[in-house]
């Protein structure tokens, strides 16, 4: 098991950032290996947000919050890179377009950066 990243890591590898452009037809997993701690996904046509929860940015929190002052119900699918379910990718959250506008703003505010896909 990979122990827990050091947070002046984290802090660096927030600040690199690959260009990311993902098509609205890409897979799950491609969509996994194009996120890091303080980017999401977002893919209109699914109507669903993809990220990966770190310690250092807990997304799911952020997420808890906003779903909760807009009064709604929040589920969080975790994902796996394989069939047997083992080894955990991303999570995804499926929205109504409103709440996807009122969880980008936020998510922004929290100082996230967020690729939509087109």
């Amino acid at each position: 098991m990979i122990g827990p990243v050091d947070s002046n890591c984290a802090k660096t590898l927030c600040k690199t950032h690959r260009k990311v452009s993902a098509a609205a037809s890409e897979g799950e997993v491609s969509i996994f290996f194009n996120l890091c701690m303080d980017r999401v996904h977002y893919v209109p046509e699914r109507r669903a947000i993809y990220f990966v929860d770190s310690n250092h940015i807990k997304v799911a929190d952020i997420l808890e919050r906003i779903f909760a002052g807009l009064q709604c119900e929040l589920q969080i699918d975790q994902l796996y890179l394989d069939q047997l379910s083992i080894f955990k990718s991303l999570k995804r959250v499926i929205m109504t377009e409103i709440q996807a506008r009122a969880v980008m703003v936020a998510l922004r505010m929290e100082g996230m950066q967020i690729t939509i896909s087109k």
